[in-house]
Protein backbone atom coordinates (compact mmCIF):
# COMPACT_ATOMS: atom_id res chain seq x y z
CA UNK A 1 0.00 0.00 0.00
CA UNK A 2 1.52 3.32 -1.01
CA UNK A 3 1.73 6.01 1.64
CA UNK A 4 2.64 9.55 0.72
CA UNK A 5 4.11 10.30 4.13
CA UNK A 6 6.99 7.88 3.67
CA UNK A 7 10.00 9.89 2.62
CA UNK A 8 13.57 8.79 2.12
CA UNK A 9 16.56 10.20 0.34
CA UNK A 10 16.52 9.21 -3.37
CA UNK A 11 18.69 6.22 -4.24
CA UNK A 12 19.00 7.25 -7.86
CA UNK A 13 22.14 8.78 -9.31
CA UNK A 14 25.67 8.77 -7.99
CA UNK A 15 24.79 11.21 -5.23
CA UNK A 16 22.08 8.94 -3.82
CA UNK A 17 24.29 5.89 -4.18
CA UNK A 18 27.03 7.47 -2.06
CA UNK A 19 24.54 8.54 0.62
CA UNK A 20 22.93 5.11 0.94
CA UNK A 21 26.06 2.97 0.65
CA UNK A 22 27.94 4.95 3.28
CA UNK A 23 24.80 5.18 5.42
CA UNK A 24 24.40 1.39 5.33
CA UNK A 25 28.07 0.89 6.20
CA UNK A 26 27.62 3.11 9.24
CA UNK A 27 24.22 1.73 10.26
CA UNK A 28 25.38 -1.88 9.96
CA UNK A 29 28.42 -1.24 12.12
CA UNK A 30 31.00 -1.82 9.40
CA UNK A 31 31.99 1.77 10.06
CA UNK A 32 31.84 2.23 13.81
CA UNK A 33 31.50 5.36 15.96
CA UNK A 34 34.80 7.28 16.05
CA UNK A 35 35.99 5.57 12.85
CA UNK A 36 37.47 7.91 10.31
CA UNK A 37 35.92 7.86 6.85
CA UNK A 38 38.18 7.54 3.83
CA UNK A 39 39.47 10.84 2.50
CA UNK A 40 37.44 12.70 -0.12
CA UNK A 41 39.85 11.70 -2.87
CA UNK A 42 39.50 8.01 -1.96
CA UNK A 43 35.70 8.21 -1.88
CA UNK A 44 35.68 10.07 -5.18
CA UNK A 45 37.73 7.31 -6.76
CA UNK A 46 35.68 4.52 -5.18
CA UNK A 47 32.36 5.87 -6.42
CA UNK A 48 33.73 7.33 -9.64
CA UNK A 49 32.10 10.59 -8.63
CA UNK A 50 33.00 14.24 -8.73
CA UNK A 51 34.38 15.85 -5.61
CA UNK A 52 31.27 18.03 -5.48
CA UNK A 53 28.92 15.01 -5.49
CA UNK A 54 30.99 13.31 -2.79
CA UNK A 55 30.99 16.35 -0.54
CA UNK A 56 27.26 16.91 -1.00
CA UNK A 57 26.60 13.29 -0.04
CA UNK A 58 28.70 13.71 3.10
CA UNK A 59 26.69 16.83 3.96
CA UNK A 60 23.50 14.74 3.78
CA UNK A 61 24.95 12.16 6.17
CA UNK A 62 26.10 14.94 8.49
CA UNK A 63 22.60 16.45 8.48
CA UNK A 64 21.27 13.08 9.68
CA UNK A 65 23.73 13.12 12.57
CA UNK A 66 25.87 10.19 11.37
CA UNK A 67 29.17 11.94 10.70
CA UNK A 68 31.07 15.09 11.54
CA UNK A 69 33.99 16.84 9.88
CA UNK A 70 36.86 17.87 12.13
CA UNK A 71 39.18 20.57 10.95
CA UNK A 72 42.47 19.14 9.70
CA UNK A 73 41.55 15.71 11.08
CA UNK A 74 39.00 14.31 8.62
CA UNK A 75 35.42 13.05 8.80
CA UNK A 76 34.38 10.72 11.61
CA UNK A 77 31.37 8.59 12.53
CA UNK A 78 29.46 10.13 15.41
CA UNK A 79 28.18 8.19 18.45
CA UNK A 80 24.85 6.48 17.82
CA UNK A 81 23.22 8.60 20.51
CA UNK A 82 23.70 11.58 18.20
CA UNK A 83 22.13 9.98 15.11
CA UNK A 84 18.70 11.18 14.01
CA UNK A 85 16.80 8.01 14.79
CA UNK A 86 13.53 9.60 13.68
CA UNK A 87 14.93 9.79 10.16
CA UNK A 88 13.54 6.87 8.11
CA UNK A 89 16.80 6.54 6.18
CA UNK A 90 18.83 6.22 9.37
CA UNK A 91 16.45 3.58 10.71
CA UNK A 92 16.53 1.69 7.42
CA UNK A 93 20.34 1.61 7.47
CA UNK A 94 20.40 -0.18 10.83
CA UNK A 95 20.78 -3.95 10.75
CA UNK A 96 19.32 -6.39 13.30
CA UNK A 97 22.84 -7.54 14.14
CA UNK A 98 24.09 -4.06 14.94
CA UNK A 99 21.35 -2.38 16.92
CA UNK A 100 21.55 -4.20 20.28
CA UNK A 101 18.87 -4.96 22.83
CA UNK A 102 18.44 -1.44 24.31
CA UNK A 103 17.60 0.05 20.92
CA UNK A 104 15.28 -2.87 20.12
CA UNK A 105 13.45 -2.12 23.36
CA UNK A 106 13.25 1.56 22.42
CA UNK A 107 11.85 0.71 19.00
CA UNK A 108 9.16 -1.54 20.45
CA UNK A 109 8.25 1.10 23.03
CA UNK A 110 7.88 3.59 20.18
CA UNK A 111 5.32 1.26 18.59
CA UNK A 112 3.52 0.96 21.93
CA UNK A 113 3.30 4.74 22.16
CA UNK A 114 1.96 5.26 18.63
CA UNK A 115 -0.07 2.28 17.44
CA UNK A 116 -2.59 1.51 20.21
CA UNK A 117 -3.68 5.15 20.27
CA UNK A 118 -3.82 5.12 16.47
CA UNK A 119 -6.12 2.08 16.62
CA UNK A 120 -8.39 3.92 19.06
CA UNK A 121 -8.62 6.92 16.73
CA UNK A 122 -9.20 4.61 13.76
CA UNK A 123 -12.17 3.01 15.51
CA UNK A 124 -13.69 6.47 15.81
CA UNK A 125 -12.73 7.91 12.42
CA UNK A 126 -12.21 5.15 9.85
CA UNK A 127 -14.31 5.39 6.71
CA UNK A 128 -15.68 2.31 4.96
CA UNK A 129 -12.82 2.66 2.46
CA UNK A 130 -10.29 2.75 5.30
CA UNK A 131 -11.76 -0.41 6.81
CA UNK A 132 -11.68 -2.11 3.43
CA UNK A 133 -7.93 -1.42 3.22
CA UNK A 134 -7.32 -2.86 6.68
CA UNK A 135 -9.45 -5.87 5.81
CA UNK A 136 -7.64 -6.39 2.50
CA UNK A 137 -4.28 -6.39 4.26
CA UNK A 138 -5.57 -8.89 6.83
CA UNK A 139 -6.85 -11.22 4.09
CA UNK A 140 -3.43 -11.09 2.41
CA UNK A 141 -1.82 -11.99 5.74
CA UNK A 142 -4.05 -15.07 5.89
CA UNK A 143 -3.16 -16.00 2.32
CA UNK A 144 0.61 -15.63 2.82
CA UNK A 145 1.19 -17.70 5.95
CA UNK A 146 3.80 -19.76 4.09
CA UNK A 147 5.34 -16.81 2.24
CA UNK A 148 7.61 -14.76 4.50
CA UNK A 149 7.95 -11.75 2.21
CA UNK A 150 4.28 -11.73 1.27
CA UNK A 151 3.26 -11.99 4.90
CA UNK A 152 5.57 -9.16 5.93
CA UNK A 153 4.23 -6.87 3.18
CA UNK A 154 0.64 -7.61 4.19
CA UNK A 155 1.44 -7.08 7.88
CA UNK A 156 3.15 -3.78 7.03
CA UNK A 157 0.14 -2.67 4.99
CA UNK A 158 -2.22 -3.62 7.83
CA UNK A 159 -0.44 -1.35 10.28
CA UNK A 160 -0.08 1.44 7.72
CA UNK A 161 -3.80 1.26 6.97
CA UNK A 162 -4.62 1.61 10.66
CA UNK A 163 -2.37 4.66 10.94
CA UNK A 164 -3.90 6.23 7.83
CA UNK A 165 -7.39 5.66 9.25
CA UNK A 166 -6.66 8.15 12.03
CA UNK A 167 -6.80 11.02 9.52
CA UNK A 168 -4.21 12.85 11.61
CA UNK A 169 -1.38 14.37 9.61
CA UNK A 170 1.12 14.09 12.46
CA UNK A 171 0.38 10.42 13.10
CA UNK A 172 0.52 9.87 9.34
CA UNK A 173 4.01 11.35 9.33
CA UNK A 174 5.04 8.71 11.85
CA UNK A 175 4.16 5.91 9.44
CA UNK A 176 7.63 5.88 7.90
CA UNK A 177 9.10 5.23 11.33
CA UNK A 178 6.61 2.46 12.08
CA UNK A 179 7.32 0.79 8.73
CA UNK A 180 11.05 0.74 9.39
CA UNK A 181 10.57 -0.56 12.93
CA UNK A 182 8.32 -3.30 11.53
CA UNK A 183 10.97 -4.27 8.99
CA UNK A 184 13.68 -4.53 11.63
CA UNK A 185 11.58 -6.43 14.15
CA UNK A 186 10.21 -8.74 11.46
CA UNK A 187 13.76 -9.69 10.50
CA UNK A 188 14.49 -10.51 14.12
CA UNK A 189 11.22 -12.37 14.68
CA UNK A 190 11.72 -14.44 11.53
CA UNK A 191 14.70 -16.07 13.24
CA UNK A 192 12.36 -17.53 15.87
CA UNK A 193 10.63 -20.80 15.02
CA UNK A 194 7.13 -19.32 15.33
CA UNK A 195 4.45 -19.84 12.64
CA UNK A 196 3.76 -16.66 10.68
CA UNK A 197 0.05 -17.00 11.30
CA UNK A 198 0.39 -17.03 15.07
CA UNK A 199 -0.44 -13.32 15.26
CA UNK A 200 -3.50 -13.49 13.00
CA UNK A 201 -6.14 -13.73 15.77
CA UNK A 202 -4.76 -10.59 17.41
CA UNK A 203 -4.78 -8.71 14.11
CA UNK A 204 -8.33 -9.92 13.41
CA UNK A 205 -9.39 -8.54 16.77
CA UNK A 206 -7.91 -5.14 15.85
CA UNK A 207 -9.84 -5.18 12.58
CA UNK A 208 -13.10 -6.27 14.24
CA UNK A 209 -12.87 -3.64 16.99
CA UNK A 210 -12.16 -0.86 14.48
CA UNK A 211 -15.04 -2.02 12.28
CA UNK A 212 -17.35 -2.04 15.31
CA UNK A 213 -16.28 1.47 16.32
CA UNK A 214 -15.04 0.11 19.66
CA UNK A 215 -12.32 2.61 20.57
CA UNK A 216 -11.25 1.03 23.83
CA UNK A 217 -11.35 -2.47 22.35
CA UNK A 218 -9.29 -1.43 19.32
CA UNK A 219 -6.62 0.12 21.52
CA UNK A 220 -6.50 -2.96 23.74
CA UNK A 221 -6.31 -5.30 20.74
CA UNK A 222 -3.45 -3.37 19.14
CA UNK A 223 -1.57 -3.36 22.43
CA UNK A 224 -1.97 -7.14 22.57
CA UNK A 225 -0.74 -7.45 18.98
CA UNK A 226 2.43 -5.52 19.76
CA UNK A 227 2.86 -7.43 23.01
CA UNK A 228 2.84 -10.69 21.09
CA UNK A 229 5.59 -9.35 18.83
CA UNK A 230 7.62 -8.38 21.87
CA UNK A 231 7.26 -11.89 23.26
CA UNK A 232 8.60 -13.34 20.01
CA UNK A 233 11.56 -10.98 20.14
CA UNK A 234 12.28 -11.94 23.74
CA UNK A 235 12.23 -15.61 22.71
CA UNK A 236 14.66 -14.87 19.89
CA UNK A 237 17.02 -13.11 22.31
CA UNK A 238 16.59 -15.70 25.04
CA UNK A 239 15.35 -13.40 27.73
CA UNK A 240 12.39 -13.23 30.08
CA UNK A 241 10.94 -9.96 28.82
CA UNK A 242 12.45 -7.60 31.36
CA UNK A 243 13.90 -4.50 29.80
CA UNK A 244 17.68 -4.38 30.03
CA UNK A 245 19.86 -1.31 30.31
Amino acid sequence: MANSSIRSYPRTGIHGRIVHELGEEIGSGRLKPADRLPADAELTARFEASRTATREALKVLASKGLIEARQRAGTFVRPREEWDLLDPDVLSWLSPESIGEPLIDDLMEMREVIEPVAARFAADRASSEDIDKIDDAYVRMEENQKNVQGFYEADRDFHLAVLASCHNQFIDRMSSIVVTILALTFQLQSEVDVPLGMGLPAHKEVLDRIRAGDKRGAEKAMRATIGQGKTNLDDRMGRSGRRRR
